[in-house]
């Protein structure tokens, strides 16, 4: 299983994909939705993490140009905020949003999500 981790906090970004590397997953990284839909373009991913704040656009926007591209209209997305809120939950479950998961991430938990989604 490959996962896109987009997030502009580069050390986020790192940590997830070698705690998720340790557990048997290929991973690739981008630092904001511009560089991650051009990794999704050259790569076998299924799935993709993203941050919501980040350049460029959010993860909900992000998300929607994922699902934009037929090729990619059914990849689920597991978007992580710091700003738990039932609301943004809600308004990204309604945009394409596969699972919400808030900071600070417990990484077990993470586990679990990428698991239910990716089978």
């Amino acid at each position: 299983m490959n996962i896109l981790i987009v997030d502009d906090d580069q050390s986020q970004a790192l940590m997830l994909a070698t705690f998720l590397g340790k557990h048997g997953y290929r991973c690739f990284t981008a630092p904001d939705p511009i560089q991650g839909l051009e990794t999704l373009q050259n790569e076998d991913v299924n799935l993709v993490i993203t941050d919501l704040m980040m350049p460029h656009a959010d993860g909900i926007s992000f998300t929607q140009q994922i699902h934009a591209l037929p090729r990619f209209k059914d990849l689920p997305v597991i978007l992580i905020t710091a700003y738990p809120s039932e609301e943004l939950a809600d308004k990204g479950m309604r945009k394409g949003v596969a699972m919400t998961l808030h900071k600070p991430l417990e990484l077990n938990k993470l586990l679990d999500l990428v698991g239910f989604a990716t089978h």
